[in-house]
């Protein structure tokens, strides 16, 4: 009978570092197509049974667990063939010199060309960013950005007239688990197996919503508001708005976004939404 090897540790590495690679690389690309957080964060978007926050973590966990196989690679397992030829090449200087530089200019070309957006790595970049924007289309999005992380004390602000307590004695009674006012939306749900959605949804639903942004927060996507939606949403006139932006030298018209009035101003789209109503700007110029 023949007797039972034992257990490999180079065969393991190997196989580990392939399993790790796809699973790194998949969730890389999975993440390149996501929705923006606030959007994800909410509850609405997976992929393959998984939501953003969990591929998050299978690429940032994989990651290090690539890193951590290479060095079990290089120094406990070949040790002994990475040492000899790191000494050899020592004692016989680099036989490789114009590969070796090519390497390093090629490495250097594709690192700064990612940051300064070079084609083509600009423009591969620019295609993730129309894919996630394109999700909010499609998708389900928060009544205010980030509200996964509204505790249901800040939430009972978003109804007229609710204590939190009858927020909590409302979840409760629908079967869902809350202990307290401080706990947000997305504590709640992950305690109980759903979304932050599903609570929003359930407790609007039953209470009646305040009118308008709660204590004068910027509406979520204001970016992406015309001076005319603006005007529309916040019971103001568009002329007054297009005379507001001729006096800070911007020729600006109805469909004119609140992003591209920013990016002529050297400001965010929050700071030319609180400029048109009057508000102080969080970025003064």
């Amino acid at each position: 009978m023949k007797k039972e090897s034992k257990f490999n540790l180079r065969s393991f590495t190997s196989f580990s570092l392939v399993v790790s690679t796809i699973i790194m690389s998949w969730s890389g690309f999975i993440l390149y197509v996501a929705p923006p957080g606030r959007i994800a964060n909410w509850g609405t978007w997976k992929l393959m049974l998984f939501s953003k926050g969990e591929w998050m973590a299978l690429h940032t966990i994989f990651s290090y667990i690539f890193f951590i196989l290479v060095i079990v690679h290089l120094f406990f397992v070949n040790w002994r063939t990475f040492l000899t030829y790191f000494k050899s090449k020592l004692k016989q200087g680099l036989n490789r010199k114009w590969e070796l530089a090519v390497t390093l200019i090629f490495t250097v070309i594709i690192f700064i060309g990612t940051l300064k957006s070079w084609s083509p790595f600009g423009p591969v970049m620019a295609f993730g960013e129309k894919v996630k924007e394109s999700w909010d289309n499609k998708l389900v999005a928060p009544p205010t950005l980030h509200m996964e992380l509204y505790t249901i004390e800040k939430l009972a602000l978003e109804f007229d007239s609710i204590a939190s307590e009858k927020l909590i004695q409302t979840l409760v009674e629908n079967k869902i688990k809350a202990t307290g006012s401080e706990q947000t939306l997305k504590e709640i749900a992950s305690e109980n197996k759903t979304t932050p959605a599903a609570i929003y949804e359930l407790l609007s639903a039953k209470f009646k919503k305040h009118p308008g942004p709660v204590a004068g927060e910027v509406p979520q996507g204001i970016g992406k508001f015309t001076v005319k939606s603006t005007a529309e949403s916040s019971g103001k006139d568009v002329a007054t708005f297009i005379q507001i932006l001729k006096t800070k030298g911007v020729d600006a018209n109805g469909e004119t976004t609140l992003r591209a009035i920013a990016e002529q101003l050297g400001v965010t789209p929050k700071d030319v939404y609180n400029l048109l109503l009057g508000k102080p700007a969080e970025n003064p110029k």
